[in-house]
């Protein structure tokens, strides 16, 4: 590890994110007389969730214990998230379902490739950092590099048919700090970590979601794809390459398949 300083990696933010996770309470759902009308109820809100202009929402049903409803919602702000998550609570499905769980993060995208070209075409033209107009300039050359990346900060959510969601830290260990390598280095073994994930890029679409000071763990990462294999293939893959074989740490895995609002009846019979 180079005793360099150290460079803190810039990003691009889009929609704001919550996987919103949830149990049913079978027993009680079961004997609930107006299940129907409670189901009507639920599709009805899904539709208009989904037709907002600024962000998306979708229904996924989580396979195993973990959770049986998840809710994925991309909103312009926290605020917006907040009113969606209220105006679910006040259904009265949700007179029927537990907490399973949930987790907050905004779209995020590194800037290690961008931040790098552009330094380097300022010091083609013999700027630096102590130079009076490096700054302005090098905004100007980075802003270039990322306004392509509008369509990934603030796009809808993948239509294919399975979800594989997970939360994620990078290690603070004694021996394996991430946040103590330098910009260069994060740089390479992001680069490194990218071209496997480049691999599969015709198979799954890859949703990264930043968190920090905003939940327990750093980042979150959904997967979109209409093969759950390759799910497995991917996530094996990338436990071998360093980034997440020196300095990644894994929370749970939320594996679930798609449902479009009219067909709530059915996750709920």
């Amino acid at each position: 590890m180079s005793e360099a300083p150290i460079e803190v990696p810039q990003t691009k933010e889009g929609w704001y994110v919550l996987h919103d996770c949830y149990v049913v309470d079978w027993p009680r759902w079961r004997a609930c007389p107006a299940g129907n009308d409670i189901i009507e109820e639920a599709r009805a809100w899904l539709d208009r969730a989904q037709e907002t202009e600024h962000g998306d929402s979708a229904l996924f049903s989580i396979v195993g214990q973990k959770a049986d409803l998840m809710f994925l919602h991309y909103r312009e702000s926290v605020g917006a998230l907040d009113q969606v998550e209220l105006s679910f609570r006040r259904l009265r499905l949700h007179d029927y379902l537990k907490p399973g769980y949930s987790f907050l993060s905004v779209i995020e995208l590194g800037l290690y490739e961008a931040t790098a070209m552009a330094r380097r075409q300022l010091a083609q033209r013999g700027l630096n950092p102590t130079s009076p107009d490096w700054e302005t300039i090098y905004q100007t050359e980075l802003a270039k590099h990322t306004e392509l990346l509008k369509d990934r900060l603030f796009r809808k959510i993948p239509g294919h048919s399975h979800i594989c969601f997970y939360p994620m830290s990078k290690r603070r260990g004694e021996t394996k700090n991430w946040y103590a390598l330098t910009g260069d280095e994060r740089r390479a073994f992001m680069r490194s970590h990218g071209t496997v994930g480049s691999k599969y890029r015709d198979q799954v679409v890859q949703v990264v979601t930043g968190a920090i000071g905003l939940d327990d763990w750093e980042w979150g990462v959904s997967l979109h794809a209409d093969d759950p294999m390759v799910f497995k293939k991917l996530v094996t893959e990338m436990r071998y390459d360093p980034a997440s074989a020196w300095y990644a740490e894994f929370g749970p895995f939320f594996v679930g398949v798609r449902h479009k609002p009219e067909e709530i009846n059915e996750l709920l019979a």
